[in-house]
């Protein structure tokens, strides 16, 4: 059968084989004090007169105090336990300067850096102590002349334990401040980076797009006309760069984690899907939109991020769909939610036997998962029937 040690007497065994925290140069400076101090009280003692059995008898007691001070640098628990001898030694020998010095050094040690049950242990045993040595001296004296140096250790030893105490609360929540910063930090470069994939992506595929297919025109007006689509797109894209460059010049760090837009100016939704339609329409596509009404009260952060889904959807048309083909861009509310729809054509040379397409980096739909998760919203994508189907919902109001 076995028996569970209580709580409180594991608390003590660990408390007394508890490693002394001391930084090195304090623990050789204890050793070193101990060490003179024992040789030089070893030295005095051949001039005292007394028995040859008490002279013995104090010579003990002076190593085992002196030691007891010494292993403070690495096992106060041990140094507290082992200075009870020279203390039980003193009430026979009547000689109690030495062991003094040694009890009120320990008693700081031990006040300070073991646990509170062992502190309350051996305070108590001290006090038994000093009270036991007033009745052999037969003589209140002793009280104060021994009493007071080891109140004095013990006041000293709790101020120690709280100022050691504050210390390693103050690490601890310094860490968690240093970790909660490096989380913020995290998620700046997380939004910082979305935005620039939503700033540049669309434009430089829409440029990119033109400029490859107009290696294949000779007509010069349908080259004029790609070379202002070109050249309106770049402007756009430079302009939002400079918005949101702006923005981070203005708030330095102050990317808010509950804020879903792109913290860019996107205009009002209609706007949007008409020039986004107007792209689709000059790199080649067939654009059905469908629209309703009443976006100007959403909140701000839905219009953003609603805003942001339909450019990346937008984007991923131009680059993957075939040329020429068929889209359809659906940007509509009901009383506690907007819905978001595009669907395209799928290119057959871009999708591999398993399904998957190589061709895409993946980092605008885990944006977009990113940005609704965020709003509790909705988000499925993938292949139908030939076409591209990206299906949004984002929640709003009491929804």
């Amino acid at each position: 059968m076995v028996i569970a040690a209580p709580a409180g007497s594991t608390s003590v065994r660990e408390g007394f084989n508890r490693t002394s925290p001391l930084p090195v140069w304090l623990r050789v400076t204890l050793v070193l004090f101990a060490a003179i101090a024992l040789f030089d009280d070893l030295r005095a003692l051949e001039s005292v007169d007394q028995a040859p059995a008490t002279m013995v008898v104090i010579a003990v007691q002076m190593i085992l105090g002196y030691v007891s001070l010494a292993l403070i640098a690495w096992r106060p628990g041990i140094a507290s336990a082992l200075l009870l001898v020279p203390l039980a030694l003193a009430l026979f020998t009547h000689n109690y300067g030495f062991t003094l010095i040694c009890a009120v050094i320990v008693t700081i040690a031990t006040v300070s850096m073991l646990p509170r049950v062992m502190t309350i242990i051996y305070s108590v045993i001290l006090a038994t102590w000093t009270i036991t040595a007033v009745v052999v001296e037969s003589t209140t004296d002793v009280l104060w002349i021994m009493g007071t140096p080891l109140v004095t250790g013990v006041l000293i030893g709790v101020a120690l334990r709280f100022f050691v105490i504050q210390h390693r609360e103050n690490k601890a929540r310094l860490r968690s401040i240093e970790a909660a910063h490096q989380q913020l930090r995290e998620q700046e470069r997380l939004e910082l980076a979305r935005d620039l994939h939503d700033v540049v992506a669309h434009e430089l595929t829409l440029v990119t797009m033109q400029a490859a297919g107009s290696h294949r025109q000779n007509d010069p007006v349908v080259l004029h006309d790609t070379i202002s689509t070109m050249e309106n797109a770049a402007r756009s894209g430079l302009q939002e760069l400079r918005t949101l460059l702006h923005i981070l010049r203005e708030s330095p760090g102050a990317v808010s984690r509950n804020d879903n837009s792109s913290g860019l100016t996107t205009g009002s939704l209609e706007s949007l899907v008409d020039s986004l339609s107007a792209s689709l329409t000059a790199a080649g596509f067939s654009v059905t939109v469908n629209t309703v009404d009443g976006f100007e009260k959403l909140p701000t952060s839905v219009r953003g991020t609603a805003a942001r889904i339909l450019q990346e959807a937008s984007t991923n048309i131009i680059k993957y769909a075939p040329a020429g083909s068929t889209c359809l861009l659906s940007l509509t509310t009901d009383a506690n939610s907007v819905m978001i729809r595009t669907e395209n054509e799928l290119q057959q040379s871009y999708r591999s036997d398993d399904g998957e397409f190589p061709m895409t980096s993946g980092y605008g739909l885990h944006g977009i998962q990113e940005r609704v998760a965020l709003l509790n919203g909705e988000v499925t994508y993938g292949p139908q029937d030939d076409r591209w189907v990206l299906d949004v919902r984002i929640p709003f109001g009491d929804a």
